[in-house]
């Protein structure tokens, strides 16, 4: 299908080159190939999920991907996940809870001040919609 490389690279600046690999749909899945030529894939009911799932394997590691999905201040719509996949995803402001109605691709690169582990995506998700989190030392996270 599609395959991108992306850097990770964890808080004392050591970066890595990953390709991902979109493999397909229904079930969604996608393949990680590390520098050193590891490589393992996931599978989850859209794209979104599959990237949550390899950057948690990542942070195991200390490393965060730098990529639009892995944006702290990045959310997913019910429509997104049905329509697109998983795939393209908004961007909120966390202090208004305002959120732009411009998409991003999630597996565009961004830089490594936007990213952040999956939890404190979640969190950050769960702040803007005004709900208590599990973890308020957490810090924001994905959905």
């Amino acid at each position: 299908m599609n395959s991108v490389t992306l850097a990770t690279q964890n808080s004392s600046g050591v970066t890595e080159s990953l390709r991902i690999e979109l493999l397909g749909m229904h079930p969604h899945r996608l393949a990680c190939t590390r520098e050193d030529g590891r490589r393992k894939e996931y599978e989850a009911g859209n794209f979104f999920r599959c990237l949550a799932l390899a950057r948690e394997d990542l942070e195991k590691e200390g490393l965060l991907l730098c990529c639009q999905g892995g944006r702290k201040d990045v959310t997913l719509s019910g429509s997104q996940i049905q329509m697109r996949d998983g795939l393209y995803a908004y961007t909120f402001d966390p202090h208004t809870r305002a959120v732009s109605q411009e998409e991003v691709y999630i597996l565009d690169p961004a830089p490594f001040a936007s990213v952040g582990t999956v939890e404190q995506q979640r969190q950050a998700v769960l702040a803007l919609h005004g709900l208590p989190g599990s973890d308020p030392q957490a810090g924001g996270s994905t959905t």
